[in-house]
């Protein structure tokens, strides 16, 4: 595959969360806050050299306040970052939130994702509104997290996996 074409794939496959606004949060229908202390543990920073030949994904993850982390995340083509975006979780309303801002995106609004449950060790956030992702999953794997950002795009199902080791 060419550099072009992997580089395109990567930027819309990972991140993908331009499109429309979020629907409101309904508090009724989301995850227990319970979640809080799983994504407590994606502090810290996350390398994924593994799924693609030509490019590094990376997450770091750093605590803002007791409800709120604050991550970036970043597309490598060797030592150039080729694509960032901002990423939030947070707890509001009862609710726990995933949040994404992809750089030159949206319109520079945010993208909000509500966790839903989920079994063992796995965060689930979902917009089902949102042209692609309309899912967003982390789970532990082994001293990592395997995401997942999936859904349909133009009415085809797609998914993408990310192996993330500690840095």
């Amino acid at each position: 595959m060419n550099r072009a074409f992997l580089l395109s794939t990567a930027i819309a496959l990972l991140i993908g969360c331009a499109g429309q606004p979020s629907p409101p949060v309904d508090p009724a229908a989301s995850a227990p806050v319970e979640v809080w202390p799983l994504a407590k543990e994606l502090l810290g920073d996350w390398v994924d050299s593994t799924s693609s030949d030509s490019f590094t994904v990376v997450e770091a993850w750093t605590e803002v306040d007791d409800s709120t982390l604050s991550g970036v995340g970043r597309v490598l083509a060797g030592a150039d970052t080729v694509f960032i975006e901002g990423l939030k979780l947070m707890r509001r309303n009862g609710a726990a939130i995933y949040s994404a801002l992809p750089g030159g995106q949206n319109n520079g609004a945010w993208t909000d994702f509500t966790a839903v449950p989920a079994s063992g060790d796995t965060l689930h956030f979902t917009n089902l509104s949102h042209d692609f992702p309309q899912h967003i999953r982390y789970f532990r794997e082994g001293a990592g997290w395997h995401a997942i950002v999936s859904g349909l795009s133009k009415g085809r199902p797609r998914q993408e996996h990310f192996r993330f080791r500690p840095r």
